[in-house]
């Protein structure tokens, strides 16, 4: 038991002198700086380096997002929204997904932060196309939503091919200021008086013409008329006069 005993007190000795010793050392190492800087003519004990600043985040950084207009087709998904804002137009809801007789017909919904904002159903055929519904909701309507979505239907036709869009509307002013020009039934074409949502729309309702462009904002206007009845309603004009010259 002795030499056990002896031998643990020999141990801790010996881990007491290691310590002693780092320490030691180490309080010569910090003299002998301290000298040094001493004759250098350096503080003691040196500053501590300065700590970097933290990294500024940019004033727009801190700014939410600003929120972006996406379009892509109708999904399923997007149905009960769909039917909501149809309630608003004239296009029979239970006809969205059906295909209309002889012709095309391009759904899509324009998205604002991931939300649904509005919906714009086309018919096509061929080198005609109706604007069937067009719907922007409620809540968030003056907001150039409608625009966006007339301005991106209106690119799709002139891509796929259509010379002339016809609508049905019992908003006239909406119509003209993103770029369909009013007209009277008997003027529009036949066959396009023909079309579904042309031929059933209300008496009362206003029919407008549009010419597709691949901006899809309004085409320069006509110089021309376009009937015999405008023609006549424009006054002729004579020939000018050249005023001579003298030198």
């Amino acid at each position: 038991m002795s030499i056990a005993r002896e031998e643990r007190r020999a141990d801790v000795q010996r881990r007491i002198d290691e310590v002693a010793g780092v320490l030691a050392e180490t309080l010569l190492g910090m003299w002998r700086a301290k000298h040094r800087a001493e004759r250098r003519g350096e503080p003691w004990p040196p500053p501590e380096p300065p700590k970097p600043e933290p990294t500024r985040r940019s004033v727009l950084s801190d700014r939410p997002k600003a929120l972006r207009r996406a379009f892509r087709e109708l999904a399923p998904g997007d149905e009960p929204v769909a039917n909501v804002l149809l309630q608003t137009t004239w296009f029979p809801v239970l006809e969205l997904w059906l295909e209309p007789a002889g012709g095309k017909r391009t759904r899509a919904v324009l998205e604002y932060g991931s939300v649904v904002m509005g919906i714009v159903v086309l018919d096509e055929y061929g080198d005609a196309a109706v604007l069937r519904a067009l719907a922007v909701r409620a809540t968030h309507r003056r907001q150039g939503h409608g625009r966006s979505i007339v301005e991106f239907i209106v690119r799709h036709a002139y891509q796929t091919g259509v010379g002339r869009m016809y609508a049905a509307s019992g908003t006239p002013w909406f119509a003209e200021e993103v770029g369909f020009e009013v007209r009277e039934r008997e003027l529009v074409p036949e066959e396009a008086r023909r079309l579904p949502g042309i031929i059933d729309a209300p008496r009362n309702a206003f029919v407008f013409e549009l010419t597709p462009t691949m901006s899809g904002r309004r085409a320069p206007r006509r110089s021309g008329p376009r009937s015999a009845s405008e023609a006549i309603a424009i006054e002729p004009r004579g020939p000018r006069c050249r005023r001579s010259s003298q030198t």
